[in-house]
């Protein structure tokens, strides 16, 4: 049984939600939002089945709301944080600044850090969207906050950048980019397999595959994996699945 712990499900029609979440094999889900739409319409998801866990969060990847929209958000997370299995999906825009390299960080480190002090204050997991030199900002505010649960979502960084947080407690994901990208590849190879987890990133496109296909998607990743590590796949599906429960399902 398999659990993607990173999947924008609220992108999906509402027939594709449920071809989705009835799929054989698939354990469950940890469906990310992107901001305070998402976020309601991942509740209202939960209520409908019993083996979808939600996060709410912001993703960076966009024009920050105004304050006013801001603050509802984190007044939804105030008033749901019992419903909630983790904070997400929340991070820094590095691609955003590629393509604008005038954007003004401040406001998005700020409200990240508000976001990871909330996460603290309602004991959930972080969910991030944090990659490159963006990763130096994200652990020096979760070392400030003593942030215990951080999970950086299809991770991806420098050599130097990989090894600061390899000296961390936190937790990476992989995705099928795994099968062709050697960044991706190193990343498995050089993290120890009790601190990886397995995610889709869906209705993300990865080549080979459609969107809602999310247990064949998991599957390549896991015999990618096994093949890495020189591992029996079976050992490498158990130890996930432990990595998964442990994280997300065990407060």
């Amino acid at each position: 049984m398999f659990f993607d712990t990173h999947i924008h499900l609220d992108q999906f029609s509402d027939e594709e939600i449920e071809q989705i979440l009835q799929q054989p094999n698939l354990e469950s889900v940890l469906a990310v939002a992107t901001d305070l739409a998402s976020c309601e319409r991942l509740l209202a998801l939960k209520e409908q089945y019993s083996n979808l866990y939600i996060a709410t969060g912001f993703h960076p990847e966009q024009v920050l709301p105004s304050e006013k929209e801001i603050e509802k958000l984190f007044d939804f997370i105030a008033k749901n944080y019992q419903k909630l299995t983790a904070c997400g999906e929340v991070g820094l825009p590095y691609y955003l600044k590629l393509e604008n390299p005038e954007l003004d960080y401040q406001p998005y480190i700020d409200l990240l850090e508000r976001f990871i002090v909330a996460s603290k204050r309602y004991d959930l997991p972080l969910n991030l969207h944090i990659v490159y030199e963006d990763t130096e900002i994200a652990l020096e505010l979760l070392a400030k906050h003593q942030i215990q649960k951080a999970h950086f979502h299809w991770f991806k960084a420098s050599d130097d950048t990989l090894e600061k947080l390899l000296l961390t407690p936190y937790f990476v994901s992989l995705t099928p980019d795994i099968l062709t990208n050697p960044k991706t590849q190193k990343v498995a190879q050089q993290f120890p397999l009790e601190r990886l987890l397995i995610e889709t990133d869906a209705p993300w496109q990865h080549e080979g595959f459609e969107s809602v296909e999310i247990t064949q998607q998991l599957v390549v990743v896991i015999k990618k994996l096994a093949e890495i590590k020189q591992l029996p796949e079976i050992a490498v599906a158990e130890q996930i699945r432990q990595n998964t429960q442990s994280f997300y399902l065990t407060q």
